[in-house]
């Protein structure tokens, strides 16, 4: 029985992987998130999943207002990269796993989550760079899940905790005997424009880090307007993470926690293990 061994939370902020992509990691300016990132690919190196779900969401690069899902699925063997203003540098496409990506949107269908179904998904830098960050080269496939948090209506926070709980379910009716790493991305607070543009709110980053281990159902009764008055209209990205808990048991041990309010963005990374 397939089983998901662990979940990693982290940032998908240009200027982040900006810093990975040059070398500046290792600078005093971003060692508080960067010292903790390499102790995440160390993690994940020694994890050896054989699959990998990435929980993101899109900018537009390949989804746009004129048809863009609540919850879709990338469901074949290869996904290239969506064209963007620099945002992330040209590397090789993400290996993908058509089979288990079948298996998984047919059982999540049958616990009544009606995922969009793309055989052709180019991914942007809500996906592909913090992979990037995480492992080159990829560890293992990846199945990406894409969850609208740009156009209203978006899910609320509880459905993207059921979510994660959903995709625990489908993965252990997977007849196969795989080690599975769940993906979240995004955030933490911040916000792109008006009045509020570029503020940073560094003692909710920290309070919802603290308490994701422990109280994710708590964090998913909140509202949407809650993560946006906390943490800025982007910063509602944060209810992904609730994604990556949901699909976790409920004892978790924290391995890896590291933080950076820097530029415009709290840039956060949270890696819980399974039981």
């Amino acid at each position: 029985m397939a089983r998901i061994i662990g979940g990693i939370g982290i940032t998908h902020s240009p200027a982040a992987i900006f810093a990975h992509d040059k070398g500046l990691g290792g600078k005093p300016d971003w060692a508080p998130f960067f010292e903790p990132l390499a102790q995440a690919r160390a993690w994940l190196e020694a994890a050896r999943p054989d699959l990998i779900l990435c929980v993101y969401n899109d900018h537009l690069n390949h989804f746009f207002f004129d048809a863009y899902p609540s919850f879709a699925i990338g469901v074949a063997d290869e996904f290239p990269l969506a064209p963007e203003a620099g945002a992330i540098p040209a590397f090789p496409p993400i290996p993908g796993d058509f089979a288990l990506a079948a298996r998984i949107t047919e059982a999540m269908v049958a616990r009544d989550f009606d995922l969009t179904v793309c055989q052709e998904l180019a991914l942007d830098h809500g996906a592909a760079g913090p992979l990037r960050m995480l492992a080159e080269p990829w560890p293992a496939p990846v199945v990406p899940i894409f969850v609208n948090v740009l156009r209203a209506p978006v899910p609320r926070p509880a459905r993207l905790y059921a979510l994660g709980r959903a995709l625990a379910e489908a993965v252990a009716a997977l007849p196969d005997d795989l080690r599975v790493v769940v993906v979240a991305t995004g955030g933490l607070s911040h916000q792109l424009h008006g009045p509020r543009g570029g503020e940073i709110n560094e003692e909710w980053d920290l309070d919802f880090l603290a308490r994701l281990p422990g109280e994710g159902e708590a964090l998913a009764a909140l509202t949407t307007r809650d993560y946006v008055v906390r943490g800025g209209a982007e910063g509602a990205e944060t209810v992904m993470w609730l994604a990556m808990r949901g699909a976790l048991p409920d004892a978790v041990r924290p391995v890896v926690t590291g933080y950076l309010a820097t530029g415009s963005t709290g840039l956060g990374l949270l890696v819980l293990e399974a039981g």
